[in-house]
């Protein structure tokens, strides 16, 4: 695993600066922030792991979109089935053929940044084409989700928070705005988590708790940080688990995620940020 150097890590806050307008006839109005998450192993940043994403401000709320790094998991996992595929079961085969490398995460956010859509894109290992992997809408009373491989849905109590588990931390931006309990304080709150078994979609209503942590300053390279500490705890299918999100005292601005299904000394930093207006 080869690192950056630390001066190749750049955090620049470039606030009142003039909004960037968006071509004539798009619902995007003006570039809110744009910046940077990196996977960071025992205190070093690791190459190849940049997650690039920008808000927008929308006429009826904003939308945020983030370019995925390159799964080398998945890709090697690809190529390797490809090589045995004369020894591999049919069962394997198909599951290869229909495998999906994620590229992108689209939300789309109310005007109060609560999440009214996801949309998550990829391309198909097999052949590169690009797909849909799953178009999600929160609406009052129902939670729907499609896919390339099938549907989901479920009924929305008016409480529940669409979930995506991926390393993004500003997935988790509307939990903690919605949800902000006080250092020493754990609250309940309610879960739609999406998930693909087998490439197909699955939404699963999971009950979880919200624990406020307290203030907590944070080092990335020579910037230090002022943040707020949150734990989330859910029982997802596969067992429990537990996510640490730093974030601003209103939760707008996520600086770093822990989860304990990643490797020992492993966190998602943001690495960059501009933010162009307030939102």
């Amino acid at each position: 695993m080869r690192r950056l150097p630390r001066i190749a890590i750049l955090i620049c806050f470039l606030v009142s600066i003039t909004p960037v307008a968006v071509p004539q006839g798009s619902t995007r109005l003006e570039k809110v922030a744009e910046g940077q998450y990196l996977q960071w192993q025992d205190g070093h940043p690791v190459t190849d792991t940049a997650q690039i994403w920008t808000i927008w401000r929308t006429n009826d709320g904003y939308e945020v979109e983030d370019k995925l790094p390159v799964d080398k998991g998945v890709m090697l996992m690809a190529a390797m089935g490809a090589a045995l595929d004369t020894k591999t079961s049919p069962e394997l085969r198909e599951d290869m053929k229909n495998a999906t490398m994620k590229t992108d995460i689209s939300l789309q956010l109310t005007k109060d940044r609560a999440i009214r859509a996801l949309i998550l894109n990829g391309k198909k290992l097999s052949d590169s084409k690009q797909i849909e992997v799953a178009n999600c809408h929160v609406k009052e009373n129902e939670i729907t989700c499609k896919g390339h491989e099938g549907s989901a849905h479920m009924k929305n109590s008016g409480q529940d928070q669409l979930l995506y588990p991926y390393p993004f931390p500003l997935l988790f931006a509307e939990i903690l705005k919605q949800s902000q309990p006080a250092t020493g304080q754990t609250i309940p709150i309610t879960l739609a988590v999406l998930e693909e078994v087998k490439n197909r979609l699955q939404l699963a209503k999971v009950s979880g708790q919200l624990r406020g942590e307290g203030e907590e300053r944070m080092v990335v390279g020579q910037y230090t940080f002022d943040t707020e500490k949150f734990v989330l705890a859910f029982n997802a299918k596969n067992g429990a688990r537990q996510i640490t999100l730093w974030a601003s005292n209103q939760g707008t601005a996520v600086f770093a995620m822990e989860d304990s299904r990643f490797t020992p000394g492993l966190r998602i930093l943001l690495s960059q940020y501009k933010k162009y207006s307030e939102f």
